[in-house]
């Protein structure tokens, strides 16, 4: 049983006498070990937390030199603007996007993987210009720009059925456009398999056509399936939480994770390209054919993840 004891805990009169350098400084000293209650109380400061956190993206030093403490700070400043339903909270976190995508941080747009609808879902529609600018801007990592897509048309899909048609049709012209790159290409065609639609039916049947490999993204039998059901079911909503990663439960899985790891590293079994397994971060999730996800372990068998092995490849 992992041991929930040595936590960091700091009651709720406490931290809203802390002024905001205070609050940076307690996460970065927590580092993944932050409670859910701080997070809470930055997002309580508003706008002033926003200002705060928008050094972060200014900031013109390299990301992968800092200490561990700073790096996990850029992971509760999207957790903490995430939960603050303001403009400038969401612009600032379409900012932080393009600034993960300039820096190439890959770990940090896993643990953030397929979260984006979420963190976007209370911020006015004031924000959806930045994003779908960003979303159709190729000078941006293909991955960060099919994450910034889940988001429009997630918000499209807040906004009801007309806006959510209309998303779809610019969605699909992504998919048929043959000048986009072709792993946006098949990730926006999932999601487009996300809401079926007979007009895209022969779209994503021609999507199907040209994969081969293990980088099958979806089979004609996704497309059968899915046109025989004729339900829209969003794949981001199983991360729906992004919060989770503040449970007292998730911080002690982590624990024990780290602590397993650093004994496969003592012993000289650590291999660096299988990197750190997430997955039970998310709830499991049924599907009769799966997705091949960036995450996910690769079908060739080789034990690492899909991306780190023959997303490349394919």
């Amino acid at each position: 049983m992992n041991d929930l004891t040595q936590l960091p805990a700091y009651p709720n009169d406490e931290l809203e006498n802390i002024a905001l350098p205070g609050m940076i400084d307690l996460m970065i000293r927590d580092e993944d070990r932050v409670p859910r209650n701080v997070i809470d109380e930055c997002a309580r400061r508003g706008d002033t937390m926003v200002e705060q956190l928008s050094g972060l993206i200014e900031d013109s030093r390299d990301w992968w030199i800092e200490p561990a403490g700073e790096w996990w700070l850029k992971l509760h400043a999207v957790m903490i603007l995430g939960l603050i339903p303001t403009e400038r909270a969401g612009l600032l976190l379409v900012k932080f996007m393009r600034r993960m995508s300039r820096e190439e941080d890959h770990d940090l747009q896993d643990w953030l993987a397929s979260c984006w609808p979420a963190l976007f879902q209370n911020k006015p529609e004031s924000v959806l210009p930045a994003l779908r600018a960003l979303s159709e801007d190729r000078a941006v990592d293909w991955y960060i720009r099919t994450c910034a897509i889940e988001a429009v048309v997630a918000a499209a899909r807040r906004q009801g059925s007309d806006a959510l048609e209309s998303a779809l049709e610019w969605l699909a012209g992504i998919v048929a456009n043959e000048e986009e790159d072709w792993d946006l290409r098949l990730c926006s065609g999932n999601t487009l398999l996300d809401f079926p639609r007979i007009q895209y039916r022969p779209l994503l049947e021609g999507m199907v056509e040209r994969q081969s490999g293990w980088g099958v993204h979806f089979s004609q039998d996704d497309v059968r399936q899915a046109y025989a059901a004729m339900q829209d079911k969003a794949d981001w909503n199983r991360f729906g939480d992004p919060w989770k990663f503040y449970l007292p439960s998730e911080i002690a899985a982590r624990k024990q994770c780290w602590k397993k790891e650093d004994a496969k590293k003592d012993a000289g079994e650590w291999d660096e390209d299988y990197g750190y397994d997430e997955t039970f971060l998310h709830e499991p999730y049924a599907r009769a054919e799966p997705k091949i996800g960036r995450n996910d372990p690769c079908p060739c068998g080789s034990g690492k993840k899909y991306k780190k092995c023959c997303l490349d490849k394919d």
